[in-house]
């Protein structure tokens, strides 16, 4: 019978600055848009609708000036519907901090620096191997906004042997050049996917037999007391946040790190290698 998750705080949360203002939080949108303005990019409208027609690219994300009227726009927003690709709007100054001088008529894309797999072909993989010698193994990152961070989980997770990462499409970090510099070649060889909803990920999960299980520091279950050999989604927060509400209550379970220092977190990457590395002992003992 599954159990259910609490309403606690995530094992992989950062330690949130006293400081006015969210100094950690600044940091990290310096960071994102650093990163941005790195990435290769389409500029203009009739560019971008060809290149979500074509499907041979992967766009990360499609940014819109805000008060930009265009005839194509209806259709670049259906395409890009149809493709999943997240579309913003901001404004016209920060295209052009991104762009410099080139023409974007208001609409630049910006290339992911792989191709994300499917979310409901990396699930039924996933479920595809319920009851097999290998079951399935899964990471699922909820809010994780610096690039470093999920290009270390993705280097772990490729490492311990996971079978697919799951992302939130908004407000959490995509595949950009800085996350694949960082994952230093796991891109090649492990399978992330969007999702658009993860409390929805959540019970699509359990429809497949595939345990849910998130982390707390005030979870009674050590991490190592949970049964990593059955098949499993380990969730796990993003910088400040951590897990949202609705995650951790629908989680089948939560666990935590023991903490014996001062400092009330692990980074989140640490936490996904810590967890996975156990999960690879119980599985190669069993």
């Amino acid at each position: 019978m599954r159990r259910a998750g609490k309403n606690f705080r995530d094992d992989a949360r950062e330690r949130a600055p006293s400081k006015p203002g969210g100094v950690r939080k600044d940091q990290l949108r310096k960071e994102a848009h650093a990163d941005e303005i790195a990435q290769e990019k389409i500029y203009g409208v009739a560019p971008i609708v060809e290149a979500l027609r074509a499907g041979q690219r992967p766009i990360e994300q499609i940014t819109v000036a805000e008060g930009v009227r265009h005839n194509r726009l209806r259709e670049l927003f259906e395409l890009a519907r149809r493709a999943r690709v997240p579309v913003r709007h901001a404004p016209r100054v920060e295209l052009a901090r991104s762009t410099g001088d080139a023409h974007h008529q208001g609409v630049v894309a910006v290339i992911a620096a792989a191709r994300y797999a499917d979310e409901t072909e990396l699930l039924d993989e996933l479920a595809a191997r319920v009851g097999s010698s290998d079951p399935p193994l899964a990471v699922v990152l909820d809010g994780v906004e610096d690039p470093r961070n999920l290009g270390a989980v993705l280097r772990t997770a490729e490492c311990a042997g996971a079978h697919g990462v799951f992302i939130p499409e908004r407000r959490a970090v995509g595949l950009t050049q800085t996350v694949a510099k960082a994952a230093a070649g796991a891109l090649e060889h492990v399978r992330v996917a969007r999702a658009a909803n993860l409390a929805r990920l959540i019970e699509e999960m359990k429809e497949r037999n595939i345990w849910t299980v998130g982390t707390s520091a005030d979870a009674e279950t050590l991490y190592t007391a949970w049964d990593w050999t059955l098949p499993c989604a380990l969730f796990l927060g993003g910088e400040g946040a951590g897990l949202h509400r609705l995650v951790r209550e629908r989680c089948d379970a939560l666990v935590r790190i023991p903490l014996l220092g001062r400092i009330e977190s692990l980074n989140v990457s640490v936490a996904a290698g810590v967890i996975l590395y156990e999960a690879v002992r119980q599985r190669e003992s069993n």
